[in-house]
């Protein structure tokens, strides 16, 4: 094989190879949906007359006047997705067998990451409706669902 035409596939294949690296990220944090980017066009439309849920987590230290603290889903090292379909479960049947589950999920997260430093945690969550997709209703209040004691072990 002549000399510039081994040159001419090197270089062929040089360039290709950074393109692919380039193209496919090896270890990052959006390798999991590469080539499927989250654009907006593949979001969920939404009508003037639909309502969503927007759930938030809180949970409280332990003692007498300690605040509440908003805990996140990075956070707590869970998806959002997630994090968000257990407190709307948690928030539409506080009761409910498959709530109590929810609950008991969250929990040991929360148990997980902060060991015996939350005594309760609660599922908030507010309706938004959507009657105009310019100016949504994002001051309403946030409302109380849910209230359950986290399970705590106690030092022996």
């Amino acid at each position: 094989m002549p000399l510039p035409r081994l040159v001419a596939i090197s270089a062929c294949a040089g360039l290709l190879g950074a393109q692919l690296a380039v193209a496919i990220p090896p270890a990052s944090d959006r390798s999991w949906y590469w080539p499927f980017l989250p654009y907006p066009m593949y979001a969920r439309a939404h009508a003037r007359s639909d309502t969503v849920v927007v759930p938030q987590l809180r949970a409280r230290e332990c003692g007498e006047s300690k605040p509440e603290v908003i805990l996140s889903s990075s956070v707590l090292g869970v998806p959002l997705h997630q994090l968000t379909a257990l407190l709307i479960t948690i928030a539409r049947a506080p009761g409910s067998d498959a709530a109590n589950d929810a609950k008991t999920r969250l929990a040991r997260a929360i148990e997980a990451e902060y060991p015996a430093r939350y005594c309760s945690a609660s599922a908030w969550a507010r309706t938004i409706r959507i009657n105009d997709p310019s100016t949504y209703d994002l001051h309403d209040p946030m409302h109380m669902a849910a209230v359950w004691e986290l399970n705590r072990t106690e030092a022996k």
